[in-house]
């Protein structure tokens, strides 16, 4: 951190907020509200104020398990290294208006009268790494229940061994300043449970810091009786499973169970490996739960307009790019995507840092040719396609849409949205698309018209060829950047041409390319199903199927159970005349308009 703060091209903005982002990559316009600090760069943190200062308050920074004064530093290694006066708790923005630190000061570098700033910065790219925070587990096994006040956190027990902690590094009772004789972690403490306002997922920490605490533990007191209850410990890597055994070897105890408090600490479990069904009960000096990390991307999701996964993680772009988002120019690094240790964390700073550079080598930055483009003269103005897009590329300007070329992904889910196909993308315009239709169903019989999503399914075809997998020669492939780019008209075009099957294939979901566009295919497909079952047309000859990159044996699967299907002559027909009508009926339409 101490290089960071001198490097000469890094500007260090503390006790900064992002307020709002404009722009795209090459030219974001990043609003930040500066907090004050009440204290200038004078500042020589020589500490005569902090002796001074009598008003105290509680210590976040140590878990609230220590007070802190009015002026202080966020914690020992900060940077920069000078003093920060808390305004929330100062008596000087009181009536009392106290100036002893100014009066101190020798340097004269308490200024009472900074006021809150905004700045407006102009970058090409960014990078997000907001981190994570601990799972609060108040009211879970009795925390913050004042009859147990020796059950603690795990990052109460990290403050608590640190030199610079509330205790100095001693391992204490709270409830006693006694050093415990005995020691119990709760492992996934609001991890890996499905009850509300808990964790579904796996917070990858938590297991290797408490073996490394029980290790740090058992080197001060050897004697120490150290029990850790799991779920299934999980540690990767050598470097993690080493330390797990030298735990063991040091006389740790790992239960696979998860046990109840009661009165007096005492802990109530059973141990699989002697008697299931037999319950024992053990008293414990000091009751460790090692909670799970909750995702801090939310905000972060809001200004820089990228996605979120389910979990509420920052959603990357593909596996090949684990640091990029779907919004050009934006990067993220650190546990803001996944839980990830210390490691990991450098690992992705250095990939984002690395992509971050790649813009620094050219003077313009390069795009896809399959992006949006707008029929000025057909457009209304509506803004359906505005709020159809989930990367904001598209705003309404004097009633027309205007596309902003450097956003744009070019999926295709704006044409979707367009009644009056004022909308097309390069490359996979509708018409290319009809054409291609006329050419593969020149001869209509027993063919099977599949729409394949350019990253998945495409893709997964081109393995089962490429793995010499067998399947239908009566299937004809049409390439999509998207299935959300599949619009209606397109299948029903398909119908009308003669065309006895039509399959939609795309991204798995939670594994678009472009965040979750593959769930409007979903919901169109599922709804032209319905129509086609109030005309008569068995539905069953649209089929919606999900097939990745490396599913080639799925997709042959697929096409196989669609060339299966059987579809009389006459349906066909009667399909071609109802589409056929509905075209003519909709172009008639369009010449009125």
């Amino acid at each position: 951190m101490v290089d960071v703060g001198r490097h000469p091209n890094i500007e260090l903005l503390t006790m900064s907020e992002v307020v709002e982002v404009k722009g795209y990559v090459g030219s974001f316009e990043v609003t930040l509200r500066k907090h004050p600090k009440y204290v200038t760069e004078d500042c020589t943190f020589c500490g005569e104020c902090l002796e001074r200062c009598n008003v105290f308050t509680e210590d976040d920074f140590n878990e609230n398990r220590a007070l802190r004064k009015a002026i202080y530093t966020p914690f020992l290694q900060s940077v920069p290294r000078q003093y920060v006066i808390d305004d929330k708790v100062c008596i000087h923005f009181s009536e009392e208006a106290c100036q002893k630190c100014v009066e101190d000061c020798k340097k004269h570098a308490i200024d009472f009268s900074q006021v809150v700033e905004e700045e407006t910065v102009h970058v090409g790219a960014i990078i997000g790494a907001t981190g994570i925070r601990p799972y609060d587990p108040t009211g879970l096994y009795g925390y913050g229940d004042s009859r147990f006040p020796d059950v603690i956190t795990s990052m109460e027990l990290e403050r608590m061994m640190s030199p610079e902690g509330p205790t100095k590094g001693e391992v204490v009772r709270p409830s006693t300043g006694q050093t415990p004789g005995s020691v119990a972690f709760i492992q996934c403490v609001g991890s890996r449970s499905e009850k509300e306002g808990q964790l579904s997922y796996c917070s990858k920490l938590c297991c290797p810091n408490t073996v490394k605490n029980t290790l740090l533990l058992k080197e001060r007191f050897p004697e120490l009786e150290i029990f850790v209850f799991h779920n299934g410990i999980r540690t990767s890597g050598n470097r993690q499973e080493k330390i797990f055994l030298e735990a063991r070897r040091e006389r740790v105890v790992f239960v696979n169970s998860f046990p109840e408090i009661t009165q007096g600490h005492a802990l109530t479990f059973s141990d699989p490996m002697l008697d299931h069904d037999r319950l024992m009960k053990k008293q414990f000096d000091l009751v460790v739960l090692a909670v799970g990390v909750v995702p801090t991307a939310v905000e972060l999701s809001g200004f820089l307009s990228v996605p979120l996964g389910k979990r509420g993680f920052v959603k990357e772009d593909n596996q090949l790019s684990p640091t990029s988002t779907p919004t050009k120019g934006v990067y993220f690094a650190g546990a803001v995507g996944s839980p990830a240790d210390i490691k990991q964390c450098i690992e992705q700073a250095g990939s984002a840092a690395m992509q971050v550079s790649k813009h620094f080598h050219r003077d313009t930055a390069e795009l896809s040719p399959v992006i949006a483009k707008v029929n000025i003269e057909e457009c209304t103005g509506c803004g359906k396609c505005s709020k159809q897009c989930l990367f904001g590329a598209i705003r309404i300007e004097d009633k027309v849409a205007s596309i902003t070329e450097a956003v744009c992904r070019g999926c295709g889910n704006c044409v979707n949205s367009c009644e009056f196909d004022a909308i097309s993308i390069s490359n996979y315009a509708e018409k290319q698309m009809k054409a291609q239709l006329r050419a593969a169903l020149h001869q209509p019989e027993e063919k099977i018209i599949v729409f394949a999503c350019h990253w998945c399914s495409y893709a997964g075809a081109d393995f089962a060829g490429t793995s010499r997998l067998q399947y239908s020669t009566n299937a004809r492939i049409i390439k999509t950047m998207c299935s959300c780019g599949v619009t209606v008209d397109l299948i029903k075009y398909a119908f009308a041409l003669g065309a006895p099957k039509v399959i939609v294939s795309g991204c798995h979901p939670g594994d678009c390319h472009y965040l979750d566009n593959n769930m409007f295919t979903k919901k169109r497909v599922t709804k032209l199903k319905e129509g086609l079952m109030s005309k008569g047309i068995n539905p069953e000859r649209l089929m919606l199927e999900w097939v990745s990159a490396s599913e080639g044996q799925r997709f042959v699967e697929v096409v196989q159970k669609m060339e299966q299907l059987r579809v009389d002559e006459d349906e066909i027909e009667m399909t071609k005349m109802i589409f056929s009508e509905t075209s003519k009926r909709k172009s008639r339409k369009r010449v009125r308009k």
